[in-house]
């Protein structure tokens, strides 16, 4: 049996991880303060595409290496395939647009964006090897390792960011380029320091390259269309209101950022979980973790949500944003209205290990065409205030979708969606009579 005890210390490093990442939304705040709207949503489309690129190699060619990493006799194999894919790929999609870069800018209606698109395939170059290793370390779980190369990172970007705010240099696009590339060049070295004997191409076995594109199909395919919508979001927005907007925007989704990592982190623990208990067919302790996870986390969301209708929002944001970022509230508020969706869409692991991945990703396509399509009408009547509906639309379809397909399989009763109440009545009579 396995048990929670014997992986504190793993569960601790993924915790501390996103509390680093939690930690870096302040100081991505302080450079949104710095720099002026415009300049921001420059940056903003270069980090989208950059995510995006990661996303797609990630989902395609990436995942190989953990599904396959347990046949210690094709590991060879598979890291010269990854290896080659994966510069393959995210260095042809970002020297594709460097390529067209006067047809990117020209399609955005953004001059400026023929820089973006001269500093993307750098930053792509730096961030290979960063994202290579961090599988490897994920595959065999050394959480702690992956804690190191991420503080690298982070610690490296929050460095330089306080260098050039020290210095009134934060100005530009240029200098978040500079921020981020030295972040990804510092993990990288790093990364590749720490698995450099994990990483070998002398095989036993080979494995046919048919085998090694099935294993991402899926996997890679969600990403795609995922974050069209999820990152890709701020393209439609640049093309009908314009970077500004999308700096303004930007700074709203950076604070949303902490329900995003929140809800990564309670994913990144419910996944395990719920694959050991689909596969020893302990339904009842999975109905029992999961409806523990939606309650606790719905109570939370509605409090913040309603504290921030209430006027919260505006109090908080005013203190934490500069005035050119006042805009931000109403998007931020908006934005609030997924969240409650978000416990419904970290749900998913359970569609992997009942292996209705053929579904989930139908899901994800329709959840993307009705965001989209929210977008797009939102941009064809100019109605700037609303942009955050897009990617509110797509995570509360979604969320839906999922929670429904859920119910099929488990079906969890609707009570135990108010488990809260009584769960915090018992811990704290317990706790109350505590000597």
């Amino acid at each position: 049996m396995v048990r929670i005890q014997d992986h504190i210390a793993k569960i601790a490093w993924t915790l501390a991880d996103k509390v680093l990442l939690l930690c870096y939304g302040f100081v991505n705040i302080m450079q949104n303060n710095a720099l002026p709207p415009h300049e921001l949503g420059l940056y903003t489309l270069c980090n989208a595409l950059h995510t995006f690129i990661f996303a797609l190699s990630d989902g395609f060619v990436l995942q190989s290496i953990i599904v396959k990493g347990a046949h210690k006799e094709l590991r060879g194999s598979v890291t010269r395939f990854a290896v080659f894919w994966h510069i393959a790929l995210v260095m042809g999609i970002s020297g594709g647009i460097f390529s067209f870069q006067e047809a990117f800018a020209w399609f955005l209606r953004e001059p400026r964006l023929k820089l973006v698109a001269a500093y993307l395939p750098l930053l792509c170059f730096l961030a290979l090897p960063r994202t290579l290793c961090l599988k490897y370390l994920i595959r065999d779980v050394q959480m702690r390792e992956v804690f190191v190369v991420n503080v690298a990172w982070i610690g490296s970007m929050t460095g330089v960011t306080i260098w050039l705010l020290v210095h009134h240099a934060l100005v530009s696009f240029e200098a978040m380029a500079i921020i981020a590339a030295s972040g990804m060049g510092t993990s990288s070295i790093v990364a590749l320091w720490i698995t450099r004997r994990q990483i070998f191409f002398a095989t036993v076995e080979r494995i046919h390259p048919r085998e090694f594109w099935s294993i991402g199909m899926y996997q890679g395919t969600a990403a795609l269309l995922g974050n069209l919508i999820r990152q890709l979001d701020v393209a439609g927005i640049q093309y009908f209101f314009g970077a500004a907007t999308v700096g303004v925007y930007q700074a709203a989704k950076t604070l949303f950022r902490f329900f995003d990592e929140a809800f990564n982190a309670i994913i990144s623990l419910v996944y395990p979980a719920t694959m050991r208990f689909v596969y020893e067919k302990r339904f009842e302790e999975l109905r029992s973790m999961l409806s523990k996870m939606l309650s606790f986390s719905l109570a939370a969301i509605l409090v913040i949500v309603a504290v921030a209708q209430a006027g919260g929002a505006e109090y908080a944001i005013s203190h934490l944003l500069s005035r050119k970022y006042a805009a931000a509230v109403g998007y931020f508020c908006l934005l609030l209205w997924a969240a409650p969706a978000m416990p419904c869409v970290a749900l998913s692991p359970v569609m992997v290990a009942f292996g209705e991945m053929r579904r989930f990703l139908l899901y994800i396509v329709g959840a993307m065409i009705v965001g989209m399509t929210m977008l797009a009408t939102i941009g064809i009547l100019h109605m700037e205030a609303l942009v955050p509906l897009g990617i509110v639309a797509y995570t509360v379809v979604l969320g839906i979708w999922i929670f429904a397909a859920v119910q099929s399989y488990l079906h969890i009763p609707m009570r135990m969606l108010f488990r809260v109440i009584p769960d915090t009545m018992h811990f704290l009579r317990r706790w109350l009579k505590k000597p």
